[in-house]
């Protein structure tokens, strides 16, 4: 068989020893052309179609690690894949090896403790569904079939952001398969350099097996604001809501969201297809506290519709899942921090808005203050956190002719952000990852070296370099 090697030539794995690695395991091992191999190199983003040589469905830790010393040893090209929303199709080796860890999937709760043990292929849904048997959660990402391992070694935004701060913060240790094919524990007292690293440092580190975090009393229902408003009415609607977050308690996490309303049965048939301004949001205190909070978000205009009510927490958590099958949309997602949103970046974003080609997926602009926005630069590898704001321009389309010109479209007009912003971007949405390093260097900051130092350390080969690659030192 033809594989790709980490330089991006191919060599020929004699079928012995591809054969005796496939007895070694206890799992699955696809390759093209057998049953199963084209369902599991689906991912979210349907701009990609990789082809990975041999894609190895790990049950067992022991599975994991002989893919990873069979991958190092004979040079080839490695990919860890989650819940496969790397949007930026990373999750995938062409011609090389697959890790898929969704059937790692198990959770363990423990309520007395408060904490969870979270199999590395496991889905947010699965996770809040587990924890919300005790009326648990940890803080994780909006859309309910996105990897838990993905989103939370990139940071993981949430709903819970405000009062507990992003999945990173609530990250107690974790197992982790390195390079050299070791198994290995970190958390804040053992292999800590490696347990500061993961926190936002990607996949760059090796594959993690299993996730602990802290878990916080939520729900089980919880106050959803959602009123939406008509797009022709952003401007003043953008201003008020800039205006009521700035005194917003930690409880209450928000998020402006322009979107064309789209043909959910949950929306009225007559304001399917109009362009519309959702003041989302969730208050994680009591259904009363956050009633009474949001009330004013609900007050600002003729509304168009609105979503507002008491909801059980697991519904928050899906109710911005995408209706079309993972692999159906084509995507490109890419985000700023800023410093400002002031008038002249409103004025920015509508226009964008009004001007957007590819109108499936909204765009958003989150507001970062509490919790998440106290943590020091430096003591998780994220970095900064002092930005008030990320911007996010997400274009989908269906039609893979369209791919060039929206991508283009969507990079320019995130430059106009620029001069609100110092330049950080968001690793989990960042595009294609197109500027390579220096998107990488810019993102970490005063952290980038550090990064590197450790990556040095436990993966001096660069073997996983199928991420936001952070290059050894």
């Amino acid at each position: 068989m033809k594989m790709a090697t980490l330089e991006g030539s191919r060599k020929t794995i004699d079928d012995a020893l591809i054969k005796a690695f496939k007895n070694s395991i206890q799992c699955e091992v696809l390759s093209e052309g057998e049953s199963d191999y084209d369902e599991a190199r689906v991912i979210y983003n349907g701009m990609f179609n990789i082809k990975p040589a041999l894609i190895v469905r790990t049950i067992t830790v022991d599975d994991v690690v002989k893919t990873v010393n069979f991958a190092r040893d004979n040079n080839i090209l490695l990919a860890v894949k989650g819940g496969g929303h790397s949007v930026a199709g990373k999750c995938l080796s062409e011609g090389g090896i697959t890790i898929d860890l969704r059937p790692m999937n198990d959770v363990q709760v423990d309520p007395e403790a408060r904490t969870a043990r979270v199999g590395g292929g496991t889905l947010l849904g699965e996770m809040d569904k587990a924890t919300q048997e005790y009326g648990l959660a940890a803080p994780g990402g909006i859309v309910s079939d996105t990897g838990v391992a993905g989103l939370t070694l990139g940071a993981g935004f949430g709903w819970l952001r405000g009062k507990y701060g992003f999945s990173i913060d609530n990250l107690l240790s974790v197992d982790i398969v390195t390079a050299d094919g070791q198994f290995r524990h970190a958390s804040v007292s053992e292999n800590e350099d490696l347990f500061w690293a993961v926190r936002g440092g990607s996949g760059n580190f090796g594959v993690v097996t299993t996730f602990e975090f802290r878990l916080h009393p939520v729900g089980p229902e919880l106050m959803f604001c959602g009123p939406m408003y008509p797009a022709e009415n952003a401007k003043s609607i953008i201003a008020q809501w800039r205006d009521f977050v700035t005194q917003a308690p930690d409880e209450f996490s928000s998020l402006l969201i322009m979107m064309t309303v789209p043909e959910f049965d949950i929306f009225p048939e007559e304001i399917q297809g109009k362009d519309a301004i959702m003041l989302a949001g969730v208050h994680c205190g009591t259904v009363e506290e956050g009633g009474r909070f949001i009330k004013p978000l609900r007050e600002m205009g003729e509304l168009l519709f609105d979503l507002s009510g008491p909801k059980k927490y697991t519904e928050i958590q899906s109710m911005f899942d995408s209706p079309l099958p993972q692999g159906s949309m084509i995507c490109y997602f890419t985000s700023l921090y800023l410093e400002t949103f002031n008038d002249e970046a409103v004025d920015t974003l509508i226009k964008s808005f009004d001007e957007r080609p590819a109108k499936l997926i909204p765009f958003l602009v989150e507001d970062l203050r509490g919790a998440s926005m106290r943590v020091p630069a430096d003591k998780t590898a994220f970095g900064d956190r002092s930005a008030p704001y990320r911007v996010e321009l997400n274009s989908a389309w269906l039609d893979p002719k369209e791919s060039d010109s929206n991508i283009v479209w969507t990079r320019e007009n995130m430059d106009k952000f620029k001069s609100f912003s110092s330049g950080r971007t968001y690793l989990n949405h960042s595009g294609l990852n197109e500027e390579g390093e220096e998107l990488v260097k810019r993102a970490y900051g005063v952290n980038y070296e550090r990064l590197r130092q450790i990556k040095k350390k436990y993966d001096p080969g660069n073997l996983f370099r199928l991420n936001q690659n952070i290059s050894p030192a």
